[in-house]
């Protein structure tokens, strides 16, 4: 009888968890009840035109679960709608008329993403970052694993490899290093210094795009390139800065098993984690 309770509450507190859940996406994206067929996805996830690339991110990934926790395949009709969006808007121009450069009808990742800031200029204005660009692969890599369709970590391939040399600075030398933020346009530096996950981003999602295509050697040159940087860095520095900290922990888990190094870093993240709560109490 105890083990029949036991998964009756385990029941409820899943729904909760679902219903809270489906309550935050609909903030952003509007009543999950609408026809998923015609739904178009409102200019509600921020910045310029409506369009953000880590909220979107997110809500491709959110709505992925949204469908299998229901069992609803409407919900992935929504993330692609949501993934052709993105490309249509932040794979162009502000203001609409071209793609950027390197992109196609056919290959709309192929000029990067811009990030879609309001502001056009300005160190904080619009450009690319290439933590967001990592993000979005992988959104697009578990959106090709939820519809079982190839082309989606197909377009991420292509935009990790339309993106990856801009964000390297001196990358033949013996100490190459990488830039936080380049231009719309992806000519110019913005940001120069080094973000401090974005080698560890590169490693672990670029791996797990490579692990999902049908050719295994696709972004070795890449992945290498990401190692060094990583091996240069030396030790990482994890950082008590809550959204730094909870990412470090993510990004580590999908290879930890995999990786001495990233193991080793979700140890470092724990404990900085257990020394916040105790901060806390």
């Amino acid at each position: 009888m105890s083990q029949i309770k036991q998964s009756t509450k385990l029941a409820r507190d899943t729904m909760s968890a679902i219903s809270k859940f489906r309550e935050a996406t609909e903030v952003v994206y509007g009543p999950l009840e609408d026809d998923a067929i015609r739904w178009v996805p409102p200019e509600c996830s921020g910045g310029y035109k409506g369009r953000y690339l880590w909220t979107d991110a997110f809500g491709v990934i959110n709505s992925i679960t949204i469908s299998k926790e229901l069992d609803d395949p409407s919900h992935l009709l929504r993330a692609s709608r949501l993934v052709e969006t993105v490309h249509n808007v932040l794979g162009r121009t502000r203001d609409g008329s071209s793609w950027l450069p390197g992109a196609s009808e056919q290959n709309p990742v192929g000029g990067g993403l811009r990030i879609g800031k309001e502001d056009e200029g300005g160190s904080d204005g619009d450009g690319q970052y290439h933590h967001y660009l990592t993000l979005w692969m992988f959104a697009l890599n578990r959106l090709s694993k939820a519809t079982n369709d190839s082309a989606y970590n197909d377009r991420a391939i292509a935009l990790a490899k339309a993106i990856h040399p801009h964000f390297f600075v001196n990358k033949e030398s013996e100490r190459p290093r990488m830039v936080w933020k380049i231009s719309m346009d992806s000519k110019r530096v913005l940001v120069a210094s080094q973000g401090n996950l974005d080698p560890l981003d590169g490693l672990v999602v670029f791996r797990k795009l490579q692990a999902a295509s049908t050719d295994p050697s696709i972004l070795q040159e890449e992945i290498s390139d990401y190692r060094r940087i990583i091996e240069l860095k030396g030790r990482h520095i994890v950082s008590s800065d809550t959204l730094d900290l909870g990412m470090t922990l993510w990004t580590s888990h999908w290879l930890a098993e995999k990786e001495p190094y990233l193991e080793d870093l979700m140890g470092q993240a724990q404990r900085q984690v257990h020394q916040l709560f105790d901060k806390i109490t």
